[in-house]
């Protein structure tokens, strides 16, 4: 981000400062006819946790649960989690929970009422209000539809057809719920309809995938579609085919980005999410969608053979109005069996600080090869990617070994290095080969590293020429280097969200003028 637009961000919060937290403007927001209760709350459609529920219940921490989700992004899954439970005490809880936030932030607040945030909230005070009501006195549920009425005309007044991917969705469903529970509602509910209009026509590639290339963004796009056709069903609504076409098209890329054990693959800022979550999600769908072996306008490319499974990141960044959680992972992969992850990138750490987000989003956070330990395109703090790489890729099956080529620039500007990297999985599975070529005419230090899963064990022979990775269930992989040797250095894997240590696997040379190949196979260990 230029000084000249963080100048202007600034500024910008300052005036809305003003505007948004003077008195006269919540008394508008107040203003209207504001019924004693809500008439209109259809139910959320997500399965909970009832062991996570019955933790919250036993902690005597309410406060830390109350600012770990202050600003919602978790208010729905506690929520949930609490509905699982399904005891009065639960009930009691969600009310404390809500109470204390209206007692701290009821008033504007530039964290907590952003469209995202607001529609949110929204949708999750509205979607679970028939579960936890019950236990709320009048006085308690009007405030709660004040409140309610207060968040819901301050997100119809700011939200535009300009908000894109996770908060326009979030913006939509709480534009809906709230335009069906208060008067003069069809306006709000005609800009949340538009807004998702929009958000599928020019985010959608033609593939299905979605422009930002984060499996997060695919999964949570389509249960946010499902949300809202269940809302306007309810409400007896026709539905916009737009909605129908985009349930359709997202059903595909989500089936081709995840693993054995059912969450996702950890590219451009996705965490693995929840398997049952995205089960329900596909299930609730009600709409057929085939595993496809490639996207190739999102860039992605998925093997199967035997138990193993790959999965390849061979596009570019993405475009920089969604690079903002964007990773610098370029030619990078994963590989599963069965159910277990072996090979893996890093993952995201949505809740952290920058820096930490800055770190998940490097290149050296991935499987694959960087030069001189730098990023393979830029990233910052502020905005993610924010550089352009080109890259190609090619896919080619041969006496059932499948093959993917790829390649990429983002070296070139810089050091004048292309990388190119060539992935192979046997017929059976049981070999995954990998050839990674460097063209160029200096001298640069280049390592390729592979992440692995917290449950894989792995050792390291004496010689430093191969690791063996065991998995929690005893299979047994060989990593070979064909020439240079090996090391295990520490890692971090944040599958969801929070950090677990870890290790990779290193090796590290110096390119030479013209080619410098480096190749390496990843092969089972059979039991005798």
């Amino acid at each position: 981000m230029t000084q000249a637009a963080k100048l202007i961000g600034k500024v910008r919060q300052g005036v809305q400062s003003v505007a948004y937290g003077n008195p006269l403007y919540q008394r508008i927001l107040s203003s209207g006819d504001v019924p004693l209760q809500l008439h209109f709350t259809p139910s959320d459609l997500w399965p909970g946790d009832a062991h996570a529920g019955e933790a919250l219940l036993a902690s005597q921490e309410t406060m830390f649960f109350l600012a770990e989700d202050s600003s919602l992004r978790n208010a729905a899954i506690t929520l949930r989690n609490l509905r699982a439970v399904g005891s009065d005490a639960a009930r009691r809880m969600c009310i404390r929970l809500i109470d204390g936030w209206m007692q701290q932030f009821d008033h504007w607040d530039k964290d907590e009422w952003t469209p995202k945030n607001l529609g949110a909230r929204l949708a999750a005070w509205i979607g679970f209000y028939d579960f936890y009501s019950p236990a709320g006195d009048a006085a308690f549920i009007e405030r709660l539809v004040a409140s309610i009425h207060r968040q819901w005309n301050h997100l119809a007044r700011i939200t535009s057809t300009s908000l894109k991917g996770v908060e326009a969705i979030e913006a939509a469903r709480g534009l809906l719920y709230g335009g069906l529970n208060f008067p003069n509602g069809d306006k709000a509910m005609g800009l949340a309809c538009a807004l998702i209009q929009r958000q599928l026509a020019s985010e959608l590639l033609s593939d299905g995938g979605h422009i930002s290339r984060n499996p997060s963004v695919q999964f949570r796009l389509l249960r946010g579609l499902v949300d809202i056709r269940h809302v306007l069903e309810q409400a007896e609504i026709r539905l916009p085919p737009s909605i129908g076409t985009g349930l359709t098209a997202l059903i595909s890329p989500l089936k081709v980005l995840r693993h054995g054990d059912g969450g996702l693959a950890l590219f451009n800022g996705a965490i693995e999410e929840t398997p049952l979550a995205i089960d329900a999600v596909l299930t609730q769908a009600v709409v057929r969608g085939r595993v496809l072996r490639r996207l190739p306008e999102m860039g992605y490319e998925r093997m199967i053979a035997g138990r193993s499974l790959l999965l390849v990141d061979a596009g570019a960044p993405p475009p920089l109005a969604f690079g903002h959680d964007g990773h610098a992972g370029l030619l990078s992969f994963e590989f599963s069996v069965g159910r277990e992850r072996l090979i893996v990138n890093c993952g995201a750490s949505p809740n952290s600080l920058p820096e930490w987000r800055t770190a998940c989003a490097a290149t050296a956070a991935h499987s694959t090869l960087t030069i001189d330990d730098t990023n393979a395109c830029s990233l910052n703090a502020d905005d993610g990617i924010v550089g352009q790489v080109v890259t190609s890729a090619q896919r080619f099956e041969e006496n059932g070994d499948q093959t993917v080529e790829m390649a990429h620039n983002g070296y070139f500007s810089r050091f004048g290095i292309t990388h190119s990297r060539t992935l192979r999985l046997s017929s059976d599975g049981d070999t995954l080969s990998g050839r990674d070529l460097l063209q160029g005419s200096k001298r640069h230090t280049f390592t390729l590293r592979w992440h692995v899963h917290p449950k894989v064990q792995a050792s390291l022979s004496q010689d430093g020429k191969t690791v063996l990775l065991r998995t929690a269930a005893g299979s047994g992989w060989r990593l070979r280097l064909d020439q240079g040797r090996l090391s295990l250095e520490s890692s971090v894997y944040c599958g969801q969200g929070i950090p677990r240590r870890t290790v990779h696997v290193k090796a590290s040379g110096v390119t030479h003028p013209g080619d410098t190949v480096v190749r390496w196979n990843l092969s089972h260990e059979r039991k005798n």
